[in-house]
């Protein structure tokens, strides 16, 4: 049987704006003080809304559906500072229950990449993600077919009856892995894009995958899941993954066990 999950865990919390943030740290309060250990947080200035805001008159389109100018460079850098503060109060409040340490980074790049490089040596890796309505969602573990991870069954069940939430598995067949009995929770797809294309049309608050196990292997997908999910992310097994990123990022350094706070 495989290593269920231990008390002790350190949780990285990636993220391109507060408000991410925020929504990733709602989840995190939500699994019992034992399980942390250490926290952390790395906000990424994404390189791609930088350049747009250096764009003479170039316009954006909130999340709300309004076309506006998009904000100039010094306002952006601006509100970037205000998410910085905000992040770090956040980790300190979250962190503070447990009586664990916590850190915090910025770093520039893609989000889910630099967070991934961010996150290694760190037992989690959460990825933000706003609340697009106020309509509660699924607990849903994005998992390959056969026996269920001990430490994704653990997580999902414990925020399952925290956010008093269904939870569902969306199970993806191993290549030669043939039909076999499931749970009923469980819904079978044959590939990882028919699984994705569901998870489109599902109402979900948090999605779980372990990276070690599939059916996500590499960044591109990982990406397309953040996408789709349009929810908060908790991704085991980062360092399977980390192995094929070739360039180093600004890594948070991670807590000791007894825990302590690095304030800018």
């Amino acid at each position: 049987m495989e290593e269920s999950i231990r008390p002790g865990l350190r949780i990285l919390v990636g993220a391109g704006c507060f408000v991410d943030a925020a929504a990733a740290l709602r989840i995190v309060a939500r699994l019992p003080g034992g399980f942390l250990a250490g926290l952390g947080g790395i906000l990424v200035d994404e390189i791609d809304t930088l350049a747009t805001c250096q764009i003479p008159r170039q316009r954006i389109v909130s999340a709300s559906g309004v076309t506006a100018i998009a904000p100039s460079l010094s306002q952006v850098r601006a509100l970037l500072k205000a998410d910085a503060r905000a992040f770090q109060k956040s980790l300190a409040r979250a962190a503070d229950p447990a009586g664990a340490g916590w850190v915090f980074a910025q770093d520039k790049g893609e989000l889910v990449s630099t967070a991934l490089r961010a996150a290694t040596g760190w037992d989690i890796l959460v990825i933000g993600y706003r609340e697009v309505h106020q309509i509660p969602g699924k607990i849903v573990v994005l998992d390959t077919a056969g026996p269920q991870r001990d430490a994704l069954t653990e997580v999902s069940d414990c925020l399952s009856k925290h956010l008093s939430a269904d939870r569902i598995v969306f199970s993806v067949a191993a290549e030669g892995n043939g039909k076999t009995a499931r749970p009923s929770e469980r819904v079978a797809f044959e590939t990882l894009d028919q699984a994705l294309k569901a998870l489109a049309c599902t109402n979900a608050q948090v999605v779980l995958v372990d990276l070690a196990h599939g059916p996500v292997h590499n960044l591109v997908d990982l990406a397309r899941l953040l996408e789709v999910a349009r929810c908060p992310l908790i991704v085991f097994g980062t360092s399977s993954m980390n192995a094929l990123l070739q360039h180093s990022a600004q890594i948070p350094p991670i807590p000791g066990r007894n825990g302590y706070n690095d304030t800018p």
